[in-house]
């Protein structure tokens, strides 16, 4: 009998302890809920929220705007001369993508393959590709790498450094990149048919491009001013002797149908580029397609 009563007064005893324990936990849960809207609710720590809010939303901003400056880069570098602000206007007509002509880019004159917004590569075509010099990963059609790299080499003797900046784009990174180039005009205020028309002075869609012929190389030295550089005037001098000639000249904006970009130079043979060297000819004028 008496072993029961002790038994009945743990339980009880338990049972207080259970009940005591658990109204304490209660509590503590509540307070931290209690403080927590308090946090919540704090000035201070709303102020400070916002901040990183803001902060947050700048470097988001930040990275937006670094994108398009990048993609400014790659689709045309920042090495535009003072001069370019008074060549003539450039206009690029829809028109001229309504009935383009499919070019082959592995005929017998290969090396004077043109491509513009009136001839395209074929649907899906990809060079051969090759490192256009030694240890750079921008790469050239291979039949041009070797020509490049003896350009380079006999540049660097004369103390001028030929660095490779854009050579060989795919179609699918070119389209990306016109259409980035087509939303920053309509961002402009511009309708879609002048953006259009704008970005195609600099920059031609995926199929219609040089970067995607795998013959021409986007040189850019250590100057912001490529046209201004010893690199620039060696390249006038002697480009021609290894086969490349300056793509899109100050003076043929009209035939070539893009703005004067004298970082760009394109690989069309020795014979080629000595004639159109002495004759003054851009490429569309010595097809005969200007």
């Amino acid at each position: 009998m008496k072993k029961k009563i002790r038994l009945k007064k743990t339980v009880k005893r338990k049972f207080l302890l259970f009940v005591i324990l658990a109204v304490i936990m209660a509590g503590l849960i509540v307070g931290e809920l209690t403080i927590g809207r308090r946090k919540i609710n704090d000035p201070a720590v709303e102020r400070l929220e916002a901040k990183i809010s803001e902060t947050t939303t700048q470097e988001e901003t930040q990275e937006e705007t670094t994108e398009e400056e990048t993609t400014e880069e790659t689709t045309v570098p920042e090495t535009v001369p003072e001069t370019t602000a008074s060549a003539p206007p450039v206009t690029a007509s829809a028109a001229d993508f309504n009935n383009p002509q499919t070019v082959d880019p592995n005929s017998g004159n290969w090396e004077l393959t043109l491509v513009n917004a009136g001839h395209k590569l074929p649907d899906g075509y990809v060079p051969s590709l090759a490192n256009a010099i030694s240890g750079s990963s921008v790469q050239l059609d291979s039949r041009v790498a070797k020509a490049y790299q003896e350009m380079y080499d006999a540049a660097k003797k004369d103390g001028c450094i030929l660095t490779p900046y854009a050579g060989y784009c795919s179609v699918s990174r070119q389209n990306d990149n016109y259409n980035r180039k087509v939303n920053y005009y309509k961002n402009q205020g511009l309708s879609d048919d002048d953006a259009a028309a704008k970005a195609r002075t600099f920059i031609l869609p995926g199929g219609y491009s040089e970067q995607n012929l795998g013959l021409s190389m986007d040189i850019v030295s250590a100057s912001s001013d490529f046209a201004s550089t010893k690199e620039f005037s060696w390249l006038v001098k002697n480009a021609q002797d290894y086969g490349f000639i300056l793509r899109y000249p100050e003076n043929k904006t009209d035939k070539t149908g893009m703005n004067y970009q004298p970082w760009h130079w394109r690989y069309v043979g020795k014979e080629a580029a000595k004639a159109m060297n002495k004759s003054g000819q851009c490429l569309e004028e010595y097809l005969g397609a200007a």
